[in-house]
C-alpha cells in the first residue's frame, strides 16, 4: 500500500465523515454519499466490497485515477480507511471522490425516457471523447475498458466525467498492454467482438468501440441489444 499511496496523498478518517447514504455501486465496490464536516461539503466514497474484489484492485484503481487528472475524468480527493455505520468494528478501504449530484448518463436516460436535447447530446459526446483522449494520451496510456452510461457521471451543469476504473489497464504502447493476469472484462453490450477471444489483449481500439456504442446509447436514450 505504501508503494501506491504516497505521503502527499491525503487520508480521510471515518471521524471526518457523517450522514452516510448508499447511492450506487461500481465494478469493485459500493458507493456512498457522506458529509465531510471539515471540508464543508459532500463527497462520494467508494468502498471495497467484502464479498468481491481485493484490496490490490482498489489501490490499483486509486493509482490510475490519481494519474488521470483532467476536467473530464473523476479526481481522487483522498483515501478512506476506517469504519462505516454498517461495517461494525471492521475496517474498510475506499477512495474519496467529488460528489456528482446529477447522477450519470444512465440516470439521465431514465429520467428523460428518450433522446436528450441535441445540444446536450453533442456536449456529452465531445466531453466523453476528451476524457478518453486524455487517458489514451498519457505518458503511460490508460485503457478504461468499461465505457457505458453508468460510468459517465454528470455535475450540476450536466458536464460529463469518466469514472469507475476497476477494469482499467496502463498500456505499454499504442497497441499492446502487459500480458499478465490482470482482469479482462467490461460490460458485454459495450465490448468489441474480438474481446471474447481467449487470446485477446486489449488495445485502445477496445475503448473506441465502446465509445461508439455509448454514442448510440446517448443519442437514442436506449440500452444496446435490449431483450424484448
Amino acid at each position: 500500500m505504501a508503494h501506491i499511496v504516497e505521503d502527499s496523498e491525503q487520508f480521510v478518517k471515518d471521524s471526518s465523515l457523517r450522514d452516510w447514504k448508499v447511492i450506487g455501486s461500481g465494478g469493485f465496490g459500493q458507493i456512498y454519499k457522506a458529509r465531510h464536516h471539515q471540508w464543508g461539503f459532500d463527497v462520494a466514497v467508494k468502498l471495497l466490497l467484502t464479498d468481491g474484489g481485493t484490496e490490490e484492485s482498489l489501490l490499483r484503481e486509486i493509482k490510475i485515477m490519481r494519474q488521470a487528472t483532467s476536467p473530464y475524468v473523476m479526481a481522487v480527493r483522498g483515501i478512506f480507511k476506517g469504519q462505516t455505520p454498517s461495517s461494525g468494528r471492521s475496517t474498510q478501504l475506499g477512495v474519496v471522490m467529488e460528489l456528482m449530484k446529477r447522477g450519470s448518463v444512465a440516470s439521465l436516460q431514465e429520467a428523460l425516457r428518450g433522446t436528450p436535447p441535441w445540444p446536450l447530446v453533442f456536449r456529452l459526446a465531445h466531453q466523453v471523447a476528451l476524457g478518453i483522449n486524455f487517458l489514451h494520451c498519457l505518458q503511460r496510456p490508460v485503457l478504461h475498458q468499461d465505457l457505458k452510461p453508468q460510468n459517465v457521471l454528470l455535475d450540476d451543469f450536466l458536464n460529463a466525467k469518466l469514472t469507475d476504473f476497476g477494469l482499467s489497464r496502463i498500456s505499454c504502447s499504442v497497441t499492446q498492454v502487459p500480458k499478465n493476469d490482470d482482469p479482462l472484462g467490461g460490460t458485454i453490450n459495450y465490448m468489441p467482438p474480438e474481446a471474447f477471444e481467449v487470446s485477446y489483449r486489449p488495445t485502445r481500439a477496445f475503448d473506441i468501440y465502446s465509445y461508439g456504442i455509448l454514442l448510440w446509447s446517448i443519442v437514442t436514450g436506449k440500452q444496446p441489444y435490449e431483450c424484448k
